[in-house]
């Protein structure tokens, strides 16, 4: 074998070892690449977990008070109103007795139905009940009594709702909420659409007011502050469903805020 031969032999040695360390480098930092990603996926799954179990505690609570609130505070109420009722045909002074103790019964019938209020909104009975799309017009129709801003609801279900995990309608039940609430405080609106329609494999939800256009502004400002809740409130509700949100300018003004979730 001659000299060249050795030398050619030599290079091409070399140059295969020299392959083989790039490709154990680079073997082993997919293996360290992939290492870091389980670790991170388990990280997230993790506080997903927490998250899910955070929320769960919540709503149970929700549960428990609003059960207290409907039983026991509003059930006193109730006789609080039929004893003041019962009382009327007594008074017959004609000093004034009768249309105070009216007074004082339609007072008791405010705070029945301002606790009715705080109690559906704590714990919505006809989502359980009803379903998703009867839950959110009953909540239309609650937030109308307050005359703060006119809701219509709309919906394609024509009577036959399309059936929907329990825990993805709550979410999206209190996602809305979040959502008109936030229209409440920011928007100015005079009057929110909420329009409801699905198909077979996906939920599509939309919520357009008539305000000023703030709405995005003013939840991208809440998701910056510490403790806030606002659009940090909607957004982890929704990556827990596996859903998601989408803001435009509203036509010919307000917000459209579209909310897409698999079913």
């Amino acid at each position: 074998m001659s000299f060249v031969e050795i030398v050619i032999i030599g290079a091409i040695a070399m140059v295969l070892l020299g392959a083989m360390v790039v490709g154990l480098v680079i073997w082993q930092q997919k293996l360290v690449i992939q290492h870091k990603l389980t670790i991170q996926n388990k990280d997230l799954q993790l506080q997903r977990e927490r998250l899910i179990a955070v929320l769960q505690g919540q709503e149970q609570e929700r549960k428990r008070i609003a059960e207290d609130l409907h039983d026991e505070v509003g059930a006193q109420l109730s006789v609080l109103k039929l004893n003041l009722g019962g009382l009327q045909p007594l008074l017959k002074t004609g000093n004034g007795e009768a249309e105070r103790l009216k007074e004082t019964k339609d007072f008791t019938d405010t705070i029945i139905q301002q606790l009715r209020f705080i109690s559906q909104s704590l714990h919505p009975q006809a989502l359980e009940n009803l379903g998703l799309s009867h839950a959110l017009d009953s909540f239309c129709n609650l937030m109308n009594k307050n005359k703060q801003v006119q809701i219509t609801f709309k919906t394609n279900d024509n009577g036959q709702a399309q059936a929907i995990d329990k825990d993805k309608a709550l979410n999206i039940y209190r996602v809305v909420q979040e959502l008109i609430n936030n229209i409440l405080k920011h928007a100015q609106a005079t009057t929110v659409t909420i329009t409801y329609q699905h198909t077979p494999n996906q939920l599509i939800l939309t919520v357009a007011d008539d305000g000023n256009g703030a709405l995005v502004n003013s939840l991208q400002q809440s998701r910056k502050k510490t403790g806030s809740l606002g659009l940090k409130n909607i957004e982890s509700r929704l990556n827990i469903i596996n859903g998601n949100i989408n803001f435009t300018p509203g036509t010919p003004k307000g917000t459209l805020a579209t909310i897409t979730v698999d079913i």
